[in-house]
């Protein structure tokens, strides 16, 4: 697509003068199977199993990828090499239009969340980054709890707005730990096929993002986040049963996620009830005013896992 090759292009162009000199090791096919080719340098390995037994785990839970769906898995010597292939700095990177992910890790759970669900929708990264820390982080952010993480960045930043606004400019380990923490909400109270009926309302016209989360929600954007933030002021979450992909999609399935937050709410987490389903007029509604969350075409195109 025209606009995903000049974000290429002008990230590109912004690498250190230095960087065009250090030649990447040579890469070569080391393993393939249905769904994905794996390419690492000589003397590295990939870790093919966990990777695949992954990726089965999100099948249980987005469902089949389609027929022709496979994964480009390059796997790096250093974060610095990714830079050169992608142009971004992160430890992994998702081209979810060509479904190749440039990665330092030999098995990366972050970025095979975002290669299977960026066939569903392209929200904004707020909720395209939280899924894939909700589901790999086991509920941990820059050494700490990921909510009170996220508690505390909100302190920080005098609220959300910057990280919906301005989430790639944000600090990586605040606006990740905070784009964790809001999906992990959503997660608990509504299951994951409200999120997954979000995904699938988001497509590349990322304006429509707002109609989409109140099909699937009941509410506005802004008061969901509104709702997340008064519950983490209300007391921690203990580990939550979904943080163990082997228990997918049982535990989060809608009934199962709200006994969980009832029994949370019954020693002192205040949950909010859920509103009553939009009517058919919700997207003439309110739209354009609550928040600008519009992402930039980079955004919609790539997902990282920046550094931690």
């Amino acid at each position: 697509m025209r606009w995903l090759v000049l974000t290429i292009a002008i990230l590109g162009s912004a690498l250190p003068a230095t960087a065009g000199t250090t030649r990447p090791k040579q890469r070569k096919e080391v393993h393939r199977t249905s769904r994905v080719t794996y390419y690492a340098p000589k003397g590295h390995s990939i870790d093919v199993k966990r990777t695949e037994a992954f990726l089965d785990r999100l099948a249980a839970l987005f469902g089949p990828n389609p027929n022709g769906w496979r994964v480009q898995y390059h796997l790096h010597d250093s974060k610095h090499v990714v830079h050169l292939e992608s142009g971004l700095s992160a430890y992994g990177v998702t081209d979810l239009d060509t479904l190749r992910i440039d990665s330092v890790r030999a098995y990366h759970p972050h970025e095979l969340v975002h290669a299977v669900t960026g066939r569903l929708g392209r929200p904004p990264l707020v909720f395209a980054e939280g899924l894939a820390v909700a589901l790999t982080s086991a509920g941990r952010r820059g050494g700490g709890d990921l909510d009170q993480v996220a508690l505390t960045a909100l302190a920080a930043s005098r609220g959300l707005k910057p990280f919906l606004d301005r989430f790639s400019e944000q600090d990586p380990d605040a606006a990740y730990a905070v784009a964790g923490s809001l999906v992990g909400y959503l997660l608990d109270l509504y299951g994951v096929d409200a999120f997954v009926a979000f995904l699938r309302g988001c497509d590349l016209d990322s304006g429509r993002y707002e109609a989409a989360f109140q099909r699937a929600y009941g509410r506005t954007v802004a008061r969901a986040t509104l709702e997340w933030q008064r519950s983490l002021g209300e007391g921690s979450r203990s580990a939550r049963e979904w943080y163990d992909p082997a228990s997918w999609p049982r535990s989060l399935q809608r009934e199962t996620t709200a006994r969980a937050a009832a029994a949370r709410a019954a020693i002192g987490v205040t949950v909010v009830a859920e509103a009553a389903p939009v009517g058919p007029r919700v997207e003439a509604l309110g739209l354009g005013h609550v928040l600008d969350l519009q992402p930039t075409s980079g955004d919609a195109g790539f997902s990282l896992d920046s550094p931690r």
